[in-house]
């Protein structure tokens, strides 16, 4: 019986891999292009295959019920977590904002939430960043109010450019005392240096950053 040629093998392996790469290119554009049916035409196929950004996308999709999808918050969670699971960080956002939003079919878990917002903005997530700070002005919820850490997070929201932030940090600075404001101040800084170089936000989800 006559082997296979090495060289045949890796010509197969690179159309292979060329091909993977343009279908996820296509999918991707169709989906900025609010090209739903063909992006879940393209995209699924490779999320099921594990592409995490594959699976983000289409994630959002059934989330929102795009195209001819029928709304499913608990596939999109089950897409949005096995990405996370691979170290997708617009994953770790959109799970906050599943479950600290309200699903027509999904229970409002704020503690989840937060554990996937606070996951996603020390990866750098601005969105993320901002939301936590939001969280922490807030309170409530089992989450506790802290003005500080309000702050802080706020801030390095928008040392990235956040539209709101500054506005917000502002109006936090406002609620301090002296001593409060340069702890918080300190805060930021140390959050700053840690978590805003790793800023990983993928422009192609910025859409859909409330779902």
């Amino acid at each position: 019986m006559r082997s296979r040629s090495p060289f045949l093998f890796l010509v197969l392996s690179v159309m292979m891999t060329v091909a993977y790469a343009d279908a996820l290119e296509d999918g991707m554009t169709a989906f900025e292009a609010f090209e739903y049916k063909k992006a879940e035409k393209l995209l699924r196929p490779l999320a099921t295959q594990g592409e995490a950004v594959a699976q983000v996308a289409v994630g959002i999709m059934v989330a929102n019920g795009l195209g001819e999808l029928k709304r499913d918050s608990v596939e999109a969670l089950k897409w949005l977590l096995t990405a996370a699971e691979q170290g997708n960080v617009e994953a770790g956002f959109f799970l906050g904002e599943l479950y600290g939003t309200p699903q027509p079919d999904l229970q409002i878990n704020h503690a989840e939430a937060v554990k996937w917002y606070r996951w996603a903005a020390e990866q750098g997530h601005i969105n993320a960043q901002y939301e936590l700070g939001s969280r922490y002005f807030k309170g409530g919820e089992g989450f506790p109010m802290d003005y500080v850490a309000a702050f802080a997070w706020m801030d390095v929201a928008a040392r990235q450019g956040h539209y709101s932030a500054p506005e917000n940090c502002n109006m936090i600075a406002m609620i301090l005392n002296a001593e409060e404001l340069a702890k918080a101040k300190a805060l930021a800084d140390d959050l700053a240096e840690k978590y805003i170089a790793k800023e990983t936000r993928d422009e192609r989800f910025k859409q859909f950053y409330q779902i």
